[in-house]
């Protein structure tokens, strides 16, 4: 009888024996199961962190775009051409036409700050500063520039008048040639008995100008428009 107990208990020892590995293999499966799902929430929540801070990068992004296409663009009334600069005049499709030059061209760009919202070649260069002209060159080998797009802000004794004046219209400079513009050239003072004083350069602001820019003459980006005083 006790013989037989005996064999019972070492039966049940030895299933239970059976029954803990198998238990212990169980653990370890799910404690694998376990790390790969704790591995997946990680590399979730890192997913999660970087795509809302693309999000965010998105939001502003659409908010400066807004800003932009809501801010406003000066606009500019006709002016007459000066007959000192009329043989130079130009049409519409010549301006369109060396625009397109200029696109074939392997030129130099930049994406601007704040104040410089928009992408500008860089052809048009300060070659010159006096008194009573600025020289402006065009620096590109191969492509035509017209000057409509720049413009002269003028101070007067120190109050900035009405509007920024634009150079005369119509003005195309030849590859590598240069064009003066005098204290007298319309567009530029207006003003009689004064005589226009390069002061420095300053930005536009969030205007939507694009294409042209102002460099010094070192080559490096200014603005699209000079300040300008004028004194006696």
């Amino acid at each position: 009888m006790a013989q037989l107990n005996n064999e019972q208990l070492l039966i049940e020892n030895s299933q239970l024996k059976t029954a803990l590995g198998n238990l212990n293999q169980e653990f370890k499966i799910l404690k694998l199961k376990l790390g790969m799902v704790q591995e997946n929430r990680e590399h979730l929540e890192t997913q999660l962190s970087e795509i809302k801070a693309e999000n965010e990068e998105l939001k502003e992004t659409v908010e400066n775009l807004s800003e932009r296409l809501t801010a406003d663009t000066p606009i500019l009334s006709p002016r007459s051409v000066d007959d000192s600069v009329s043989e130079q005049s130009c049409d519409m499709e010549s301006t369109r036409s060396s625009k397109k030059i200029g696109q074939e061209e392997n030129e130099f760009y930049t994406e601007t700050g704040p104040d410089f919202d928009s992408r500008w070649y860089k052809n048009i260069s300060i070659s010159k500063t006096h008194p009573d002209y600025v020289v402006l060159k065009n620096n590109s080998r191969d492509m035509h520039q017209c000057l409509d797009d720049f413009l002269f802000s003028r101070i007067v004794d120190g109050v900035a008048t009405v509007t920024v004046a634009p150079l005369p219209l119509g003005i195309i400079l030849p590859p590598e040639s240069e064009f003066t513009v005098h204290a007298g050239t319309v567009g530029a003072t207006e003003i009689p008995g004064r005589r226009c004083v390069l002061h420095r350069y300053q930005t536009f602001g969030r205007g939507k100008v694009t294409e042209n820019i102002i460099l010094d003459e070192r080559g490096k980006e200014t603005a699209n428009h000079v300040l300008c005083v004028f004194q006696e």
